[in-house]
Parts: C-alpha cells; sequence; structure tokens
C-alpha cells in the first residue's frame, strides 16, 4: 500500500498560513502550473521566470553571524526530490545578493528553518 504525503502545494499553503501570523513582508510567486501557450508566452514577456523560489520575505534577518537582505524559500514535497537546474541557479544568484536561500523539505523543514532565523517564533 502507498501512503501519498501532502502536494508541495499543501505544504505551501501551511507555510504561508504560519507566516500570516507573523508581521513579516512576504509573497509567493505563482510560477507552478500549467499555462495556455499564449498566456505562456505574455507571462515571460511580463517579466515572470522560471526557477523563481516559491515564497519571497523581504524582511532582513540575521542567521550564523550574518545579515540577510530577505530569505528566499523553495518548497519541495517531504521526502520529494530537490530544486532543478533553474531553481538552484535562482537560489545561487539570490545568495550572492545578499538573501538567505532555504529549501523546505515540507512544512514542518521549511517552518524549522524559518524559526531558525528568527522569520517565525
Amino acid at each position: 500500500m502507498i501512503i501519498k504525503g501532502k502536494t508541495e502545494s499543501q505544504e505551501q499553503i501551511d507555510v504561508v498560513k504560519a507566516l500570516k501570523k507573523t508581521k513579516a513582508l512576504f509573497c509567493a510567486v505563482p510560477n507552478g502550473g500549467y499555462r495556455q501557450p499564449g498566456e505562456a508566452r505574455r507571462l515571460k514577456a511580463e517579466g515572470v521566470a522560471a526557477g523563481v523560489p516559491d515564497l519571497l520575505i523581504f524582511d532582513p534577518v540575521q542567521h550564523d553571524g550574518r545579515r540577510y537582505v530577505g530569505v528566499a524559500l523553495e518548497m519541495k514535497r517531504a521526502g520529494g526530490p530537490g530544486p532543478r537546474p533553474a531553481q538552484r541557479l535562482w537560489l545561487e544568484e539570490l545568495r550572492k545578493r545578499g538573501w538567505l536561500c532555504l529549501v523546505g523539505f515540507g512544512a514542518a523543514d521549511a517552518l524549522g528553518k524559518l524559526r531558525t532565523c528568527g522569520v517565525i517564533s
């Protein structure tokens, strides 16, 4: 018998519920899902880019003795594969620009990492 866990979307909703209880300024980046070809072309022309992290938190944080301009959180299913190449590239580029970049493997993992850097208590 295969027991299916939560989807990445469900995990992210759990994280967003916790973030809404804070004073953090954040947003989700709706890059996932199927788009009709015309809509996909329009979004790309508007600047939508593949691989942008799922959640962006615009408040500065201190972590491991360093100050970061914000937190970029890429959500993955618990026990699922890691970030795809385009996602890894975005995380690396954001790191270079002073962002704390995290990958949350499920809501529990993501919330633990956000607690560690003081975004949530």
